[in-house]
């Protein structure tokens, strides 16, 4: 189920890093795009494979400037060959990638939702989403303000996951997306259309 109300305009478990500093020549940490390192890949020996040369939070898109290339000789290391950099670039990152990591299978591909939840998109005001950093599977509280005409000035708070973490746009606006619970739907719903939503960290883990 997935909802959008942008105006007119689970995590997976960090693997542990193995140290490979006896297999992996690293060739090039191309930092503009993997053209010229593939180049250079072609006239060395091993098998060539992608690296994150730069890091990439949870649930964003891995674009080709993130990438490098690395040359493994250890047979069943887990790892992305060079030739598969079209299914990754425009991919998202399924856990927070660290620079100078071996890119593996699992690491890129699109974010699954919680179970029973539905896709919200937010697009919200600079004084609306924290300046705190927000990967993908980061629980937060989407805060449904009341408007002018409400004497109770009760503030609701709804339970949330990132999914697409927050990108700032032209505009000043910051587009992300999260998962809700499916029955918190209805109620969230006036609050958005009003744009009358601020998101929060939730403290309590």
């Amino acid at each position: 189920m997935s909802i959008s109300w942008l105006p007119a305009s689970q995590p997976l478990p960090q693997r542990k890093s193995v140290s490979l500093l006896a297999a992996i020549v690293v060739l090039v940490a191309c930092l503009g795009g993997l053209g010229t390192a593939y180049g250079f890949a072609q006239i060395s020996h091993g098998q060539p494979v992608i690296v994150v040369a730069k890091p990439v939070l949870q649930g964003n898109i891995i674009q080709s400037g993130d990438l490098g290339v690395a040359e493994i000789s250890a047979p069943g290391v887990p790892a992305v060959p060079l030739a598969s950099q079209g299914l990754v670039v425009g991919s998202r990152a399924l856990h927070t990638l660290n620079a100078g990591s071996l890119l593996a299978a699992d690491d890129f591909g699109q974010p699954t939702l919680p179970p029973s939840t539905a896709l919200v998109a937010l697009r919200l005001g600079p004084g609306q989403v924290p300046s705190a950093s927000l990967p993908g599977g980061c629980h937060v509280l989407l805060l449904g303000l009341p408007g002018l005409e409400d004497a109770d000035e009760v503030v609701l708070a709804f339970s949330a996951w990132v999914v697409y973490p927050p990108q700032p746009q032209l505009d000043g606006t910051v587009v992300m997306s999260v998962a809700v619970s499916v029955g918190d739907v209805n109620a969230l719903t006036p609050y958005l259309l009003h744009q009358r939503v601020t998101v929060v960290i939730d403290g309590r883990g």
